[in-house]
């Protein structure tokens, strides 16, 4: 699964960056399921069009029907440089299997790290 484009970029009323993408294949249960391994997943299959909804607390949130080509990603104000080019890296690394797995776990690790010590300095 690629990105394909971005289609369109908002900027919410809490300050959020929301980006629209076109990716180049349907969204699966298999990206769901590695997204489920790394944050919280809530999905929604009783609805006509099954709906999903993920979260990376402090990182993105990503919303979208299962089956769909298109997905609404937002990222936190406060850590937009940090979060930037996450769900590019989670598009590209859940085609690797296992070994995507544990590289986007170390990586969102790294990012929390960072999160943690930029919080504890404005305090």
């Amino acid at each position: 699964m690629r990105i394909v484009k971005s289609v369109q970029t908002k900027i919410c009323v809490d300050g959020s960056l929301m980006k629209e993408f076109v990716l180049d294949e349907p969204l699966t249960g298999g990206f769901l399921d590695f997204l489920s391994r790394i944050g919280t997943i809530k999905q929604y299959p009783h609805l006509k069009r099954p709906y999903f909804s993920f979260e990376q607390e402090y990182f993105i949130s990503i919303k979208g029907f299962e089956g769909d080509p298109c997905v609404e990603v937002r990222y936190r104000k406060e850590f937009q440089d940090l979060t930037a080019d996450y769900f590019h890296l989670l598009v590209f690394y859940s085609g690797e299997g296992d070994a995507g797995l544990r590289k986007m776990l170390g990586i969102r690790d790294a990012i929390r790290e960072k999160i943690r010590s930029r919080a504890s300095n404005t305090i």
